[in-house]
Formats: structure tokens, sequence, C-alpha cells
């Protein structure tokens, strides 16, 4: 019973909403674990932040390697290890996202020589630290100007001219890589005061900053959890911070860099979540929220409209104010608000602000399309998976009173009563339905509500591997739940011993796995407390490196022909070449094809072959040289 307590407490505040913000900033630190950096006495401006701000207790980062593990802050997936890389990939990512909501994304990076720089280094800048510039979305000429020198900053805060993503890597001296971790308080010290001063992160402003370092101590720490300590990045200390996070908040939620990109995108309103991010809940326990429960977003209403929120929030509220199109309409002390107010048809964007004894100004908007006659459906929400029986929650108004409502499912009448509201149950069978919420008034007119739902059991469902698959380490894995209640975790246990956990409704990741036959399931939790499962079985294959030429024991002349391949389902991504222990060419992809020059003699030539996971594969013959 001990451990189904601490589950249920480690879980379950990961829901809930995040604040709007137009204004979000990442700060990326280097390879020191959560327990090098909080308490450290040569990093006391850091901890400071800790004390003042948010600060999440159970992060860990997903895997070791630089580059990989910042793309899972930005695109969700490891997307390449490759440190070298320079290409454009097509995966999803932040800039893609930023760019759709007609926002603007700059990356500031300290020693870049000048913007849209493509080199792999200049003085102390490292292209693998600065992430952003690796997709085809940045890429292009007219986009990768917006990787700029650091120096940038200081013009863009003085003209007003910062972005709405701002990404921000200090050189690797500075971020704890190279140089020490008081090097990197320095550095943080000495720049996050003038970004802490701009106008969205004073109080009531929307601005919204991670620090994060991508992985913790290399070679000591490969946690994924508390549970789990093999085959991951290690524990992480992250700051959040910004005028609507709860102050001195300490956060024990599981947490990781795809939940950090999920908060990013629950709060820039993104169309899309990249990879792993769609699945993961967001951080949302760190804020203080409003939350308005009527009217929906982005729905038709009638006047007047009923507009009902409360808070969430570390020090008491006093007081509530709703805005209209940037005026204000309506004033109460307390903690929520409830009241009928009148507006005028057409559309409208309404704002409920609340105002706390700390001084917090916190709010949240719904954008509304006023009507003469609406109804609204509270539940269930449109396009959702629901369990049976349904909950039906409507209401309705307008210029005529309304003296009946009926709710129809798939073109049948299942339930009418007299008023203008409807709160009951309807039992439908699993799967689709159509549903329509209609009212009547005393003229005759009517108005209506049209809505579809999935009426679902809880289930698991492993998409990636297929059951029996022989895969390579590491293997994807890819699953989703169908719920009608939130999910609080998710967790892959092989051979029966817990070997990944994931606050989100789902799981899409590269995990480790040893050579082998394997018992995979994956395990889901829901707000309810329903516990559910789906598992299969899969091979996990050596990657074998092929040398097809030269032949083994050969007389070769010089340059010799060396040419090596790997299976192209496996996860190699790059394969080297050694000569009598030394390295003598390297090729990424899955083939490898080179003319080497050799001296005369016998020489051990040997193909390596590096996977995603940072595992090695070798194969080796002799060749005489004449």
């Amino acid at each position: 019973m001990r451990f189904w307590l601490s589950l249920f407490v480690w879980v379950g505040v990961a829901l809930g909403q995040v604040p709007q913000s137009k204004h979000v900033w990442l700060i990326t630190e280097e390879n020191h674990s959560y327990e090098s950096v909080i308490g450290n006495s040569s990093m006391p401006y850091f901890n400071s932040l800790a004390k003042k701000y948010g600060l999440a207790t159970q992060y860990y980062s997903p895997l070791h390697n630089s580059l990989s593990a910042l793309m899972w802050v930005v695109a969700g997936q490891t997307v390449t290890a490759d440190n070298s890389t320079t290409a454009c990939f097509t995966s999803n990512n932040v800039v893609r996202q930023v760019l759709a909501k007609g926002m603007r994304w700059r990356s500031y990076q300290v020693d870049l020589p000048y913007a849209g720089f493509q080199g792999l280094y200049n003085l102390n800048y490292v292209r693998r630290h600065n992430p952003l510039i690796d997709f085809s979305d940045s890429c292009t000429a007219g986009q990768r100007v917006n990787s700029v020198p650091y120096t940038q900053l200081a013009t863009d805060i003085a003209d007003h001219a910062t972005p709405n993503y701002a990404y921000i890597t200090p050189n690797v001296n500075e971020d704890s890589h190279d140089g020490t971790l008081g090097e990197a308080d320095q550095w943080l010290s000495q720049n996050l005061p003038a970004i802490l001063k701009l106008p969205e992160f004073k109080p009531g402003g929307d601005g919204l900053l991670f620090v994060v370092f991508d992985e913790g101590d290399l070679f000591t720490d490969n946690r994924c959890s508390s549970r789990v300590n093999l085959r991951c990045g290690g524990r992480i200390a992250t700051l959040v911070i910004g005028p609507q996070v709860k102050p001195g908040y300490h956060s024990s939620v599981l947490y990781s860099h795809a939940n950090l990109l999920r908060t990013v995108c629950d709060a820039m309103s993104f169309t899309s979540c990249p990879g792993a991010g769609a699945l993961a809940v967001p951080m949302s326990d760190f804020f203080n929220k409003v939350k308005i429960s009527t009217p929906p977003g982005q729905t038709q209403v009638a006047s007047p409209v009923r507009v009902a929120a409360t808070t969430s929030n570390s020090s008491p509220v006093y007081a509530m104010q709703v805005y209209i199109d940037d005026a204000l309409n309506y004033h109460t002390s307390g903690s929520k608000v409830d009241a009928s107010l009148p507006i005028t048809s057409g559309k409208h964007h309404i704002v409920v602000q609340s105002w706390d004894t700390a001084g917090g100004i916190h709010k949240s908007g719904v954008d509304v399309n006023v009507q003469s006659e609406a109804v609204i459906v509270t539940s269930p929400v449109t396009k959702s998976v629901v369990s049976s029986p349904v909950p039906i929650q409507a209401s309705a108004g307008g210029q005529s009173p309304v003296r009946s409502m009926l709710v129809y499912a798939d073109g049948s009448l299942r339930y009418q009563n007299s008023g203008d509201s409807v709160n009951t149950s309807l039992s439908l069978t699993p799967g689709p339905h159509s549903m329509i919420v209609e009212a009547r008034d005393d003229s005759g007119g009517s108005a209506s509500k049209s809505l579809s739902v999935a009426v679902a059991t809880p289930s698991v469902s492993i998409k990636i591997p297929a059951a029996n698959a022989s895969v390579y380490s590491p293997v994807q894995v890819f699953a989703t739940t169908v719920d009608p209640k939130p999910i609080y975790a998710m967790q892959v246990y092989l051979d029966n011993a817990l070997h990944y956990e994931f606050s989100g409704n789902g799981i899409n990741a590269a995990l480790p796995m040893p050579l082998g036959q394997h018992y995979m399931m994956v395990q889901a939790w829901d707000a309810a407390g329903r516990i559910y499962k789906k598992s299969i079985q899969l091979d996990v294959l050596p990657i074998v490196v092929t040398v097809s030429s030269p032949a083994p024991n050969s007389t070769v002349v010089s340059p010799v022909h060396v040419h090596a391949s790997v299976p192209s389902a496996s996860t190699a991504f790059t394969i080297q070449v050694y000569v009598d222990d030394g390295l003598q060419y390297q090729q990424n992809g899955k083939t490898l094809d080179a003319y080497l020059k050799m001296g005369t003699g016998k020489h051990h030539i040997v193909a390596k072959a590096w996977d995603s996971g940072g595992g090695t594969w070798t194969t080796g013959v002799y060749v005489t040289v004449k």
C-alpha cells in the first residue's frame, strides 16, 4: 500500500492548465546532476532563483549526448546523435510551430561570429549546443539569420524587439561544459537580471523562462527517475521562472525534456506539439492559474453571457475582474467569478484576471462569438473520448425565453426537458457518436450545438514495435492510451522489471535494451485510479557490421578500398574506420565507402558503427598492403 500512495502523490498534481505566454525564454546549461547544483555554495545565484521561483526536483534528462538531449527540448525526440552534424532535419520542432503562429524566434549564442553562422566551432561556441538551427524550418537563408551573437540581445532589449521564443546558450566555459559551475553561476548572475527586468516578467506579465541542464554528470548519472537508475541522462536541476509561477514552489512530479516542451507548446498555443511533447503532460503544477469554466473558448454564446471562473493560487486571492476586449466590465472580491454580462453581438475576447495578496496578477482568456440565440455545451467536449454513461451538461439563452431542451444522439431523440438547461447522462455504446443539443424558445425559434464523441473503455495500444518483432537497440517504443479520464503516468516493464517511466498519456521514446528475446509490458494509470496494460514479445538483434572490402587476410594495394555497411533498419547512424587502432575515416549513414592510403605491410582494419543510444559495433579484418 505504501508504494501506491507514493505513486499517486508523485503524479497527482501533474494535470492542469498552463498560462498563455507570448514571451518564452530558455537558457541551457551542461553536464551536471541535480545534486551537484542544488545546495552548491559555488552557485549562489542559481540557488537563490530556486528559492524565489520554481524548481523541478524530479526532472530527468532522457539520454546522454549534448545534441541528442537538447533535441528533446526543441523537438521531443533524439533526431540525431551526431554532434558534428550540419544537416537540416525535417522533424517537427519549436521553430516550425512558432512560425505557424506568426511569431518570431531567435537563438542567442555566445561567441557566435555573425548571424546565420553555420560552422561547428568558433572560439568557445559549439554548434551542437545550438539545436534550433538544425531543422529545415530554420536553416533557410531567411530564417538562419535568427541565430545571432549573444551581443544582439542587448540591442533587441533596447529596441523592444525581443522575440516570442528565445533560446540562449552561453559558451562552453560559461555553461559548465568546460568551465566550472561557479563560472556558469557568475554568467547567469550577470545576464539574467536584464531579462527579468523586461515588462513580461513584471506582475501581470506573461513571461516564462526555463533554465535547464541538457544532461546530468557524464559516466556516473544514468537515472531515468527515482526508481530507474540506468539507460537515461540523469537527474538535473530545472528552474521555472515568471510572474505566473508559484513563488518558491518545488515540484516533486516526474518530469523530463518532453514535459518542458509540452509546457512551451501549451503556453504558446501551438497547433501541434513536436515528438513526445504531444504525449507528455505539461508542468502545470508550477503555475498560479485562473480557470474559466464557462463560456468555453471558440464557441457561440448568447447575451447575457455567463462568465464563471475559479483560481488556483499559492497566495490568497482578494479580487477578480472580467475584461471584454481589454475594457473592464466586471469586478468582484474573492477568488471566483460567476456573473451574467450583457455583451453585444459579434466576436469578443473575454479575460478573467485575479489579484492576490502577494501582488501577483494572473489571467486567462477565451474567444467567443455572441449570437442572438445560442446553446453552450460544457460537457462533453467535442471530439473527446468519454465513458458511458456520458454526462450531458448544457445551457441556452437568447432574446426569447427558452422553454425546452432536447438531446439527440446519432439522429435519435434521447432526452427532453423543460427549461433552459440540461444536466443528465446518456448510455451510449462503444465507438464514435454524433450529438446535437437543441434549445427551443417561446417564439418557435430554436438554436442547436453539434458535437462528436468517442465512447471507449480504458486501454493501452503499443503501436511500435509490433508484437514478435525483431528490432535493434535503442528500441523505439510508441504506445498510446484511450481513456475518458486524464492519464497520470506511463511505465514500461522489460521482463517484469521497471525499465522506463514517463508523465504523460503515452510513450514515444527510444529505449536501450539488451540483446535477446524479451517480454515488454506498457502500463498506464488514470485519474480514476485504474491501471491497465498491454504486453508483447520482441527480439533485440545485434547490429552486424559487414566489411565487404577488403576481404579478410587479402593482399591489396594502396589506396585500399574499404566498404562497410550495417542493416538499413538498424539504429546505427555513422561508421568509422580504424587502421591499426587509429581513426582514419568516418562517414554518416548506413554505408561507408572510401579509398584509404596505407603503408606497406600488415594492417588491422576495423569498421565501427555507432548507434543512436551510444552503443558501438565492430568488425575487423587483417590485410597485407604490398
